[in-house]
């Protein structure tokens, strides 16, 4: 599997920016981004990333929370 598409999560918008530079700059990677799990998870669902890079100390829903909820939503895959 190649991955073209990641969905990047973080609160802090300084993070999120170097490493969409760093993956486009690298592969040319499509990047999505979002800014807390709850977006995450809409993100997930609307964007069907390849791959997902999530930090896990967010506010509200964190990375933990936000993992499991997209596992589910993955089923048995």
């Amino acid at each position: 599997m190649s991955v073209e598409k990641i969905l990047v999560v973080d609160d802090v918008e300084s993070n999120r920016i170097l490493l969409k530079k760093a993956l486009v700059a690298i592969n040319g990677y499509a990047v999505v981004e979002a800014i807390n799990g709850e977006e995450a998870i809409i993100k997930f669902e609307s964007e069907n990333p390849d791959l997902v890079l999530m930090d896990v100390n967010m506010p509200g829903m964190d990375g933990y929370q936000a993992a499991s909820k997209i596992k589910e939503i993955m089923g048995d895959n």
